[in-house]
């Protein structure tokens, strides 16, 4: 039945969400039912089930253990639906922006240590003239820390991801939250898939990570309340592995998240000259024209600054020779491009 379930999801449900979502939930509830069964018996918990079948049904599932499953799955894909909806304010409180204040700033005095700890030891792999070691020093300031203090975050993910997010305005004077809705339309196929594969797996890591403390917690109050010999053992064990999986789980996002910044680093690095051209600006000939631009088109469009939007031209050059080469209707009838240019004596 789960297989044919999953067959017909695959045409309701995109793939991306029964990664990101389904499957960590489906492992939860495997993680949830799985003392269940231990403390009554696999035997036992075998006979239950196959108890719920009428003794002549040759079918090998009952109506009762069809409700069951689809009932399950049911609850099961709904709470997948809350997890997608719940995406943004998870991905928060793991970089860590929802935190208590108190906390907050404790955290990332952490991390602030640990980073100018990393700077400090890449100083000292210079003046050594230590290349492997400033190379992995690098490697780890460059893909886990942002480039100012001020940006720091608590977490590891968040300061991973806001390394992701300060790189094009770093290198190229480019506010990346800002542009990136704008670019994302103009990337091609492969890039876009590139980054939402890891974007999918991220998220599908970060959701098994939340799941496994919800179960951790129940399954430690089911065994403490159970009549089985050394039931304490048994919720030690369950909350030490519980939190084993949850901190792997974190911590495989963590790496993950360094590969789904690196495509949005190459994303922004191919394909940002393509957003200047959709907007018709013209293409900047050095590194600090571009910076200048991206810095006026940020003051006219996010902060309404109407004064920045009178020192920039567009670029219609590419508009211009195809209403020349294109021909006109009617036999000679004048382009739009001509008759503006017409009326106003050009």
């Amino acid at each position: 039945m789960l297989s044919t379930f999953l067959d017909k999801a695959g045409g309701l449900l995109n793939r991306r969400f029964l990664v990101a979502y389904w499957f960590p939930t489906l492992f939860a509830a495997l993680l949830l039912l799985l003392p269940r069964v231990l403390v009554y018996g696999v035997e036992a918990s075998g006979r239950w089930w196959m108890g719920l079948a009428p003794p002549k049904d040759y079918t090998g599932v009952g109506a009762l253990q069809s409700a069951l499953l689809i009932g399950a799955l049911f609850l099961i894909t709904l709470t997948a639906y809350l997890l997608q909806a719940l995406t943004r304010p998870l991905v928060r409180l793991y970089e860590g922006y929802s935190w208590p204040p108190p906390l907050f700033r404790r955290a990332v005095a952490g991390a602030m240590r640990r980073w100018q700890a990393l700077k400090a030891a890449r100083a000292e792999a210079v003046h050594r003239n230590d290349l492997g070691r400033y190379t992995h020093l690098q490697d780890r300031l460059y893909y886990e820390y942002p480039a100012e203090a001020w940006q720091l975050l608590p977490t590891r993910l968040g300061n991973v991801l806001r390394a992701a997010e300060g790189y094009a305005g770093r290198v190229y004077g480019m506010d990346a939250p800002f542009w990136w809705p704008r670019l994302w339309p103009l990337l091609p196929e492969a890039a876009q898939e590139a980054v939402e594969d890891g974007l999918t797996t991220l998220l599908s890591l970060l959701n098994l990570s939340a799941l496994m403390i919800y179960v951790m917690a129940d399954v430690v109050l089911y065994l403490s309340g159970c009549r089985i010999p050394h039931r304490a053992w048994w919720a030690a064990g369950a909350l030490a592995l519980g939190g084993l999986l949850c901190f792997a789980a974190y911590r495989g996002a963590v790496a993950q998240a360094r590969g789904y910044g690196q495509q949005i680093r190459t994303a922004v690095d191919l394909h940002r000259f393509a957003l200047l051209e959709a907007l018709h600006c013209p293409l900047p000939a050095t590194p600090l024209e571009e910076r200048a631009l991206w810095e006026q088109l940020a003051a006219w469009l996010y902060n309404n600054d109407l004064g920045v939007a009178r020192g920039l031209a567009y670029d219609l050059g590419s508009a211009e020779a195809g209403a020349k080469t294109e021909p006109s209707a009617g036999g000679g009838a004048p382009s739009a491009r001509s008759l503006w240019e017409r009326l106003w004596g050009k």
